[in-house]
């Protein structure tokens, strides 16, 4: 009784839940695709391809206007010089290169026809080639603005703007070319005129391209074909020219090869030059072409339009305006509504035959399905119930061979898996405990080894910092007691010199003193054994040397002292060129004789920096460099500013360093000097002093055979 309940519930709420929702569906559906596809899906979708189609011709547009602008400047040189050698080959080769060009034409500035193509654009061996010679040969030196509707391009282009010609029928292109055969686009052109100017920018002429309008046509053919692709056969785009009347490209043509009309038919059909009120009597399409084309060219949006045409054919078409600054035209496509509605009344058929076999299955299915899932689930349930109550030894009898027969078994499967897998859980949380108390105890153990080795290698590197400060120590010693000692000569050297100047001069006073006794001759003989005159003059330069060698005394005492502070100075606005030039001055020992310094400093900004420790990274570089050098010898120190960095370069013309050590040079320990000339650490730490201030410092070659140095430092905010 429960069984046959559940499968008529089934029955009963299943076929009104699927059935009544699906008709319902199904005529919603019908009329509302009906009218959303007229108001919102055709409307947007053509509003979408026209404005699609007008983007495609204002980008081409855009693209001949640069190619026009790009050919003109090959032909400078030739304008300024009619008389040399003529480009003609050029012209044809671009002619060819670009394909959709009838023209190109070079003119003066008084806008005589100069030059022009030579050949076909659509020259090949299987094609017939359409160019009149004799006329082309006939209009070379006739006024350009001849075969054209006025001369305001050429006033444009005199006064140094790009020009236009807009959609017309070129008379020099109906003379020159026979397109009266061929499809009726090709008699029609745009015109892009760029001026050429000189070395001076003056204009001395221009490059008129005349291109063919079957480019632009060809445009409105592919959608066309994109639409006939899509079961769209009616579709098709057309263009109406600035007047916002006159068809300029349309499907219906002279000439134009279609397959269900023949010549005589385009000849009743064609649009082309035709007006739309005049012609065609379509007021409501003229009225939204004006809408349109009348707004805001800025805030311009595409639109729709319904209208007849031909007549007794319904159409709805989507209108766009092309987004140029002279070629104001308008793009349209239309579809029949006939085409439009076809796959609405498709959907209604479908929806109905779906709809009755939807309810004769639902029916079949289900009694079929109430049946043969009730009694499995019940068992399923009452075993489900069991094992939920801790029983994993429960197991459902189901012998049933479908879905629910095979559930039942996975569900016994997975009450086993469960009974072993929960004594399995079990056994290995017990071996786990135990492995996690065994790792604990050897993480302690490693803990305190790694906290031991840590504390042994800051030590060393203690040690190491300072056995490289002392090394600079000892370097900077010996400098000093070098460069103390030679201002020391200099005192020491004279003091002789001045004691006997001075005793000289007081013997003069002496015998002045009794001149009145003596005759003068005694003095005179006494200037002239001590050389008077040279002791007068020489005592300024004893004073000069001892004033030079107190200040060279006092310059290295003071560099000694900024030297000394480079532990505890504080970051600091420094202009970088301070801490070089102590540094030079604490190497001059080591460069003074045999190696000359070339300083090229740039104007720099302040840089962020601990001022000693920048002596101690220079110090580093140039005494390496000093040692390099064997003999005479030059060291290049630039400066400059690169991509907001300060960088530093110092070069030198020594041997340089060899390619398969360059890139250990930083490493701690290594050095490529004999064994006790140097630790190895000094350009490690220099290395870790421009990290400390987020610059970078590396080596390369040097174009002289040498080594050079960079350093980039961050520019101080």
């Amino acid at each position: 009784m429960g069984v046959r309940s559940l499968r008529q519930k089934l029955l009963f709420i299943i076929l009104p839940l699927c059935l009544l929702p699906l008709i319902g569906i199904s005529f919603f559906s019908y009329y509302q695709a009906k009218g959303r596809i007229t108001e919102d899906r055709i409307v947007l979708y053509l509003e979408q391809i026209a404005q699609g189609v007008a983007d495609t011709i204002g980008l081409t547009l855009l693209e001949k206007r640069e190619e026009t602008q790009a050919m003109s400047l090959q032909f400078v040189d030739f304008l300024k010089n009619p008389q040399g050698d003529s480009p003609i080959q050029l012209l044809d080769q671009l002619l060819l290169i670009h394909e959709v060009y009838d023209l190109l034409i070079l003119f003066d500035i008084n806008g005589r026809i100069v030059l022009t193509n030579s050949i076909d654009r659509s020259s090949l061996p299987e094609k017939p080639d359409r160019l009149d010679r004799e006329v082309l040969r006939a209009v070379r030196g006739q006024a350009l603005a001849d075969f054209t509707q006025s001369d305001d391009w050429l006033q444009q282009v005199r006064s140094g703007r790009f020009a236009y010609l807009d959609w017309h029928r070129s008379p020099l292109v109906h003379r020159l070319y026979d397109y009266s055969k061929d499809d009726l686009a090709l008699s029609y052109s745009v015109g892009f005129a760029a001026p050429v100017y000189d070395s001076r920018g003056l204009v001395v002429g221009g490059l008129m391209a005349l291109m063919n309008w079957e480019y632009i046509q060809e445009i409105l053919d592919h959608l066309e074909q994109d639409l006939e692709y899509r079961s769209l056969r009616s579709g098709y785009g057309f263009m109406f020219g600035k007047d916002r009347d006159t068809i300029i490209a349309h499907k219906y043509r002279l000439n134009r090869m279609l397959p269900d009309y023949g010549p005589q038919d385009l000849l009743i059909l064609n649009n082309y030059e035709t007006s739309l009120t005049r012609d065609h009597q379509l007021v409501h399409l003229s009225e939204a072409v004006h809408r349109v084309m009348e707004t805001d060219p800025i805030q311009r949006v595409a639109t729709n339009v319904e209208y007849e045409y031909p007549p007794g054919a319904d159409k709805i078409s989507g209108l766009a305006a092309i987004d140029h600054v002279y070629f104001e035209w308008l793009c349209g496509v239309g579809i029949n509504n006939e085409e439009i509605f076809a796959p609405v009344q498709e959907l209604k058929n479908v929806l109905v035959a779906a709809a009755l076999a939807s309810s004769l299955l639902i029916a079949v299915l289900t009694f079929a399905i109430a049946r043969s899932i009730t009694t499995p689930l019940k068992k399923l349930t009452v075993g489900a119930a069991i094992i939920a109550a801790g029983d994993l030894s429960q197991r459902v009898d189901v012998s049933t061979q479908d879905e629910t027969g095979e559930l039942a078994r996975t569900f016994n499967e997975m009450a086993e898996s469960l009974q072993e897998r929960s004594q399995a859980l079990i056994d290995l949380n017990r071996r786990l405990e135990e492995k996690v108390e065994e790792r604990t105890r050897a993480l302690q153990q490693s803990h305190g080894q790694v906290e031991s080795a840590y504390e042994e290698l800051k030590e060393a590197q203690v040690q190491l910092v300072q056995s490289e400060k002392m090394a600079s120590l000892g370097q900077l010693v010996a400098g000093i007691g070098h460069e103390i000692k030679n201002p020391l000569n200099f005192i020491y050297g004279n003091t002789d010199f001045l004691r006997s100047y001075i005793k000289s001069l007081k013997q003069l006073l002496q015998e002045y003193e009794q001149g009145v006794k003596e005759a003068p001759s005694a003095v005179i003989r006494l200037k002239e054994q001590i050389n008077y005159d040279f002791l007068v003059e020489d005592l300024d330069t004893l004073v000069a040397n001892f004033e030079e060698g107190a200040k060279r005394i006092n310059s290295i005492i003071s560099d000694l002292r900024a030297f000394s502070r480079m532990d505890s100075d504080e970051m600091r606005p420094v202009d970088i060129h301070e801490p070089v030039e102590l540094a030079l001055n604490l190497l001059k020992h080591e460069y003074r004789d045999h190696i000359q310094i070339h300083r090229e400093y740039g104007n720099l900004p302040q840089v962020s920096c601990h001022s000693g420790k920048m002596s101690q990274v220079f110090m580093n570089v140039l005494a390496n460099a000093c040692q390099a050098i064997q003999g005479d010898g030059k060291i290049w120190i630039r400066t400059k500013l690169i991509d907001n960095k300060v960088a530093i370069e110092i070069e030198d013309n020594g041997p340089g360093i060899a390619p398969e050590v360059v890139n250990r040079i930083f490493e701690p320990f290594f050095t490529t000097k004999k064994v006790g000339d140097g630790t190895g650490l000094g350009l490690s730490i220099s290395y870790g002093i421009i990290q400390q201030h987020n610059g970078r410092i590396y080596v390369h070659r040097a174009g002289t055979g040498g080594t050079r140095f960079m350093i980039e430092l961050p520019v101080t905010k």
